[in-house]
């Protein structure tokens, strides 16, 4: 089977999330005997030095999207929202891999306008759904434009496609309500285990956390774990760390905070979860899978997180789902002071990622909606 892939990055070990599973996504597909051909959208700046693409992935990179006047881009904003992918020359790239292929799969709703109506079946991997992650004085808060738009997107695309992959069976079951006769898979993202070297776990006790900060539920995570959890931490372990990155936390201004680093943004997620003796993301509010948790999983980090942070991962001794500050502080101590403890969750969450979340077992579900997709 030949499977077209629109991807709304370019598939890189160090690159964005998306990028990141895009990785775990294609060689996955690879696993089952799929022919696998990738388009990806390119954004860096022409000419940059950066990290290339893996040389076993058959990836067509292009420069997008194009620019369009205002009139145009307002126009083009209230038929496609989201589209940027659905015109110039990602469109017509994708045209001519899916011209080719039996299936085409649109990663993200990013992706989503980026095909034209046509015989092609194509199914589309829904992540996360803005309009659960983002309450209303989200939407209206910065950049209410965007954030409306993504919203408005996201309900559009699940209504227009008859196939839909959902990330977890909590997106999966908010899809079926926005389109009931769609057919709905659930499909976890993957990540490469390779590229996660297991995390020693013997060093001082130091928790940590990472993630976008102008995303509100990372941003939010963040100021609850500070100022609620981890004064509660530090008072059963004077000398705990905490240490918190990502693109945009230090804008947070943080480090007034006792015990608490911020590190900004950094060249590798993999190498600063390493580094770690637990991950502690109390999200409340966030829909689909947290790569941060599934990074972690594959470093054989623990990880201690409420239900919206373990969404999509499934049960195992790796991961602590706690809501309420007391108890999610002190499911942190008890990591932190205790070794073995460590060693055992941290393994225990290694060994479930490889066998759920590795690209070969993650993409197992893919194989069948392709397969449905093509018998209509």
């Amino acid at each position: 089977m030949r499977i077209a892939v629109a991807l709304s990055q370019p598939p890189l070990v160090e690159g964005g999330a998306p990028g990141r599973c895009a990785v775990g996504l294609l060689r996955g597909l690879a696993s089952h005997g799929l022919d696998v051909t990738a388009v990806a959208a390119d954004r860096r700046p022409p000419g940059a030095c950066g990290e290339q693409v893996p040389p076993d992935l058959d990836v067509q990179l292009v420069r997008a999207p194009e620019t369009l006047s205002r009139v145009r881009l307002y126009a083009a904003k209230a038929t496609r929202p989201r589209g940027e992918l659905s015109r110039g020359s990602f469109a017509a790239t994708l045209a001519r891999v899916a011209g080719r292929a039996d299936v085409v799969h649109l990663e993200e709703t990013e992706t989503g306008w980026s095909l034209p109506s046509g015989s092609t079946p194509r199914v589309l991997h829904v992540h996360y759904l803005a309009h659960r992650d983002l309450p209303l004085a989200g939407i209206w808060g910065a950049d209410p434009l965007r954030r409306a738009e993504e919203v408005y997107a996201e309900v559009r695309l699940a209504r227009t496609h008859d196939h839909l992959l959902a990330s977890s069976p909590q997106v999966a079951d908010r899809l079926r309500t926005i389109n009931p006769r769609a057919r709905i898979t659930v499909a976890p993202l993957s990540l490469d285990p390779a590229h996660y070297e297991p995390a020693p776990l013997d060093g001082p006790p130091l928790a940590g956390l990472i993630g976008t900060a102008d995303w509100p539920p990372t941003r939010n995570a963040v100021l609850r774990l500070v100022s609620r959890i981890w004064p509660r931490v530090r008072s059963g372990v004077p000398g705990a760390q905490l240490v918190i990155a990502g693109r945009g936390s230090g804008e947070l201004r943080l480090e007034e905070a006792e015990g608490v680093q911020v590190l900004g943004e950094v060249a590798s997620a993999g190498e600063f979860l390493r580094s770690l003796s637990v991950l502690a993301y109390p999200v409340s509010r966030g829909s689909g899978m947290k790569v941060k948790v599934m990074e972690a999983l594959a470093s054989g980090v623990p990880v201690v997180t409420t239900p919206e942070g373990a969404e999509g991962i499934g049960d195992t001794d790796g991961v602590v789902v706690e809501t309420e500050p007391d108890r999610f502080a002190h499911a942190v101590r008890e990591i932190l002071l205790d070794p073995g403890a460590r060693g055992q969750r941290g393994a225990a969450g290694r060994k479930h990622f490889e066998e759920n979340l590795s690209p070969g077992p993650a993409t197992e579900p893919l194989v069948a909606a392709y397969e449905s997709a093509l018998g209509g």
